[in-house]
């Protein structure tokens, strides 16, 4: 007795089983060409051909419908020869990595094995559409259905999450509404008592998010003890049970566990040696900071990131690390920077100027192509070229400007754009 074969063993099976003389018949193979990434095995099972089975022209035709529905492939055709009958495939160059927005659900790679069981051709990345994402969506309901919540999703294309703008195919809970909900503190000493719980009912009724939630709460908490002081506060965070559920709405519950640590006063703060940005660079722009506009070491950190970014280096970061003096109560700093590739400069446009204004501003662009992109010159531009231009301040006065940028992260250049919209005017 044969059991569990697999689906890559179908053609051996048919191939080698013995059959009753009045049955024989000869076989037709099924082969794929023109997607060496999948398995036969993966592309049999997305195409929906049964174990066992002998498709006749219909089915076969059925099986490639099914395939080309999935969105993976841009084209699928069906052929046949000698030795059986082949789908040539082509796959789609448009796919993007999958994004949960609210979703109670852990992402990570116990969900993404189950995804790809279910469907195969799912390795991380999905199409702008197609079967795979609308059977995707009905996975996910099911699975809170498993949890008691009663929920549509729905996928969409969507672009700018993060600070490189990517792309994604983005699953989102329509309804109900998925909230924060009740947070229960453990480890509050009684002088932050009444601080951590004013934080707390602050973030309950936010709107719930599948991977900030967790590190935006633990944040929340890090920050209010920091400002106080306690520079080696341990914050855990983690979802609680069980879900506070209605047609309406599910609030998620939360547990925060916070180890204060003891209070210290903040020391210095070292840079590496030898990096591309001088420490005097940084303090210039720490300069410019209104007073007591934040705690100075995150002031200091964020110029760090500013000059950097002044000197193309885009995907610069930077991490805290902290030394504890226990005897002084003193916490030093070094910081390492991370620079990443430089990007330089490639062009600008001027959306919505007409092109006498558009002539103007070009002339007042002083950043020439493959220059080291100073992304800092963007914030200052405008302003900068209305000095020397009457009638460019005359016209810039009705109409509202904002900018933007594109960094290819491939090659390390940035196209730049700025767009220009007719000002409200005042009604009388």
């Amino acid at each position: 007795m044969i059991k569990n074969i697999g689906v890559a063993g179908l053609t051996l099976l048919l191939s080698t089983a013995p059959m009753p003389a009045q049955k024989r018949a000869p076989l037709q193979l099924i082969r794929f060409q023109g997607a060496p990434q999948y398995s036969q095995e993966e592309l049999l099972a997305a195409g929906g051909f049964k174990q066992g089975g002998r498709p006749n022209a219909a089915e076969l035709k059925a099986r490639a419908k099914q395939l080309s529905d999935t969105g993976f492939f841009k084209e699928v055709k069906l052929s046949a020869d000698s030795k059986g009958d082949r789908y040539t495939l082509v796959p789609s160059n448009q796919l993007f990595p999958m994004h949960l927005e609210n979703l109670p659900l852990l992402p990570g790679k116990e969900l993404d094995a189950a995804l790809h069981q279910r469907f195969p051709l799912y390795r991380g990345q999905l199409p702008s559409s197609g079967s795979v994402d609308d059977g995707i969506c009905k996975m996910f309901e099911e699975m809170l259905a498993g949890k008691g919540i009663k929920a549509t999703v729905k996928a969409a294309l969507t672009s700018g999450l993060g600070p490189q703008k990517i792309t994604v195919i983005n699953f989102s809970v329509i309804s109900p509404a998925i909230h924060i909900g009740r947070i229960q503190l453990s480890g509050t000493s009684p002088a932050m008592e009444a601080k951590a719980s004013l934080i707390a009912s602050g973030q309950m009724g936010n709107n719930f998010d599948t991977e900030n939630s967790v590190p935006g709460l633990r944040h929340a908490f890090e920050d209010l003890y920091h400002d106080q002081g306690y520079a080696a506060v341990k914050v855990d965070v983690s979802p609680a049970s069980p879900f506070a559920i209605t047609d309406q709405s599910v609030d998620i519950p939360y547990l925060v566990r916070i180890n204060e640590g003891a209070i210290y006063k903040l020391g210095a703060i070292d840079l590496p040696l030898g990096m591309p940005v001088a420490r005097a660079d940084v303090e210039k722009l720490l300069s410019k900071y209104p007073p007591n506009s934040g705690r100075p070491l995150d002031l200091f950190t964020l110029a760090v990131r500013d000059a950097y970014h002044a000197r193309g280096y885009l995907e610069s970061s930077v991490v805290q690390h902290p030394a504890f003096n226990e005897s002084t109560r003193v916490v030093n700093y070094s910081l390492e920077v991370v620079p990443g590739p430089q990007y330089r400069f490639t062009s600008v446009t001027f959306d919505g100027a007409p092109e006498a204004m558009a002539s103007k501003l070009r002339s007042a662009w002083k950043m020439a192509s493959a220059d080291v992109f100073d992304e800092s010159y963007l914030s200052t531009f405008l302003s900068q070229a209305q000095k020397k231009d009457k009638l460019l301040t005359k016209w810039m006065q009705t109409m509202v400007a904002t900018y933007d940028f594109k960094a290819d992260s491939e090659t390390h250049q940035v196209n730049c754009v700025f767009h220009f919209a007719k000002a409200l005017q005042p009604s009388h």
